[in-house]
């Protein structure tokens, strides 16, 4: 038996109102993005919560000039102080490892849609409810209750712990955690290991992606007598064919990346694949006026071994197509760029330690896997040697990341503060 891994699992299980009262506290601060609200009040609320740990902890912002030049120009809505926390426990001899998750949040939407209040999260059923309980404010929670575990123990890490709880993730295209890592702040990392991923396996690598927009334009006329005008949703059909051409050709593509288990339970593919999404569709003012525009929008995910670039033309050659069998087709094309791909090696003694106590934690066998949605730590995985795994509470459809109702199992928050403290204290799972 291994007593220091049980005594800190029993530690968590105890401590279980403790770790729900910190994701409830995190929940109830709106840190909606766009605008970006309210990052310097959550990372104000958390700071004194390391600091009573021994961390060295303090409001890290992105600084002005930096978002001007990165950021502004792609969303002009944005509004306020980009604060981050990063929180270093300096450990003399012992190696970094930085543990990360995203404070910010999607936008509620419609409140009358939600079952609960999305910013007055309650407990129901074996869920935490409410906004950014699954993504990804429970992977914020279960650090920081991963190390209260530790100080109460009384058992020191194993590593020099940083911790970086950054915002921005869910608009990009330049976050807390990049500006982190341009600036230095993992140099003396070894590893890097993220809460903000899936509950069914341990993330080596995923999809990149970018937003794209098409406005086609028309000439506004009375509908009587819309023979004068010329209809940009009329003449958006060539380009709905072309692009969804382009889609059956894009989505027929494989990664080497292996897919999570729920992907592939849903999907029914092995490897993660691109997807070429149209996703927004606006035109028109009122029933007898032909429209002087209309807007098409989507993203493109794109798989590692894409090119980023290759994949902007392949849609110009979509549009390029479209213009010709429709000549009067007059359209302007912008790309917004989001995160890259990354895909870090399956068979890394790391990522199979870290599969190990996973596994041992939940009591059911988790592998690697790509995670299919786009994530800033791709930056990290790209830009830095350090060794990234990705673990979280999100689940396909349950967890309703990004959606009405978003909620996170009880037993999956607690089941990654283990998984954190396990890690930061060295331990092993047991054998056999």
């Amino acid at each position: 038996m291994n007593t220091v891994f049980d005594a800190m699992c029993r530690e968590v299980d105890a401590r279980q109102d403790e770790l729900i009262e910190t994701l409830i506290g995190l929940v109830r601060i709106p840190t909606q993005t766009p605008p970006g609200e309210n990052y310097d009040r959550i990372v104000e609320f958390l700071l004194p919560e390391f600091r009573r740990l021994g961390f060295d902890a303090r409001r890290y912002d992105l600084p002005p000039e930096v978002f001007e030049a990165r950021c502004r120009k792609y969303y002009p809505e944005l509004t306020g102080i980009r604060a981050n926390l990063l929180a270093r426990l300096a450990i003399p001899g012992k190696p970094g490892m930085a543990f990360y998750c995203h404070l910010d949040t999607v936008p509620v939407g419609e409140p009358a849609h939600w079952t609960v209040d999305p910013f007055e999260p309650i407990v129901r059923d074996g869920y935490v409810w409410g906004r950014g309980a699954a993504d990804s404010k429970a992977g914020a929670a279960a650090i920081l209750q991963a190390f209260r575990t530790l100080h109460r123990l009384g058992v020191e890490p194993a590593v020099s712990p940083v911790v970086a709880l950054t915002t921005d993730e869910e608009v990009g295209p330049y976050t807390g955690l990049m500006h982190m890592v341009d600036s230095g702040v993992f140099d003396g990392c070894q590893w890097f290991h993220s809460c903000d991923g899936m509950a069914d396996s341990v993330g080596i690598g995923s999809l990149g992606a970018f937003t794209w927009t098409i406005r086609v334009f028309g000439r506004s006329v009375h509908s009587g007598s819309s023979f004068l005008g010329l209809n940009p949703i009329e003449h958006s059909v060539s380009l709905l064919n072309e692009l969804l051409r382009t889609k059956r050709e894009v989505e027929a593509r494989r990664s080497q990346l292996v897919a999570g288990p729920e992907v592939v339970k849903t999907a029914g593919r092995q490897y993660l694949g691109p997807l070429l999404n149209i996703t927004i569709a606006r035109g028109g003012v009122k029933h007898n006026v032909v429209p002087p525009e209309f807007l098409l929008e989507g993203d493109r995910r794109f798989i590692p071994e894409e090119d980023e670039a290759e994949c902007v033309r392949e849609l110009e050659e979509a549009i390029s197509r479209a213009r010709e069998r429709d000549p009067e087709l007059r359209c302007e094309f912008q790309v917004r760029p989001f995160y890259p791909a990354f895909m870090r090696p399956a068979d890394d003694p790391w990522v199979s330690e870290v599969c190990r106590l996973v596994g041992a934690v939940r009591g059911v066998p988790v592998g690697p896997a790509g995670v299919n949605g786009s994530t800033d730590v791709a930056h990290v995985g790209r830009a830095t040697s350090l060794k990234v795994t990705i673990h979280g509470v999100a689940r396909h459809g349950e967890t309703r990341n990004h959606g009405v109702d978003e909620r996170c199992r009880v037993d999956d928050l607690v089941a990654v503060t283990k998984i954190v403290a396990l890690l930061a204290a060295g331990v092993s799972p047991p054998s056999g």
